[in-house]
């Protein structure tokens, strides 16, 4: 079994601001720990320099599927933000599996699977806490991908909401 994220921030594994650190030591313990990681992140100076050899891993790994993923009160899902650098490339059906990415509001590059990528797992779930996601995915429905990225791999997939 392999386990990845959908995304990645710019950062060593060590670093507190690492997704990687937290899958680590919240997931990856008892059973789940003979499971096989699949970094998406390694130690080169910019994400660019690293999609070949991680983009090598990744493609292993695919399709996905099981896909869990997120979204913040600006309707982003994995690194595929508003107004990213590369998120119309991102969200093209002919992007690569895996796409680097700056955001406006975030302090790192990113880097994040495409949404090609994305809407190609068997199953696919978002998790949304609190009325503030509910209110901003009901907002999306009426945004194109560009503005709610979200959109750009809402269909077909489950949505688990909780306050």
């Amino acid at each position: 079994m392999n386990i990845l994220l959908s995304d990645e921030r710019w950062v060593p594994s060590d670093s507190p601001r690492s997704n990687t650190a937290l899958l680590r030591n919240r997931l990856l313990v008892g059973p789940v720990e003979a499971a096989s990681y699949v970094p998406l992140y390694a130690d080169y100076a910019t994400p660019e320099d690293a999609m070949e050899p991680l983009s090598h891993q990744l493609k292993a790994c695919l399709p996905l599927s099981v896909l869990l993923l997120g979204m913040g009160a600006d309707m982003h899902t994995a690194s595929l933000f508003p107004g990213g650098d590369q998120l119309s490339f991102a969200l093209g059906d002919s992007a690569p599996p895996l796409v680097a990415m700056r955001a406006p509001d975030a302090p790192e590059p990113r880097v994040t699977l495409s949404a090609a990528v994305l809407n190609a797992a068997q199953y696919k779930h978002l998790v949304i806490f609190g009325a503030e996601k509910r209110q901003a995915l009901e907002q999306a429905q009426s945004l194109p991908a560009q503005e709610a990225p979200i959109m750009a791999v809402l269909a077909g997939t489950t949505v688990h909401w909780a306050d």
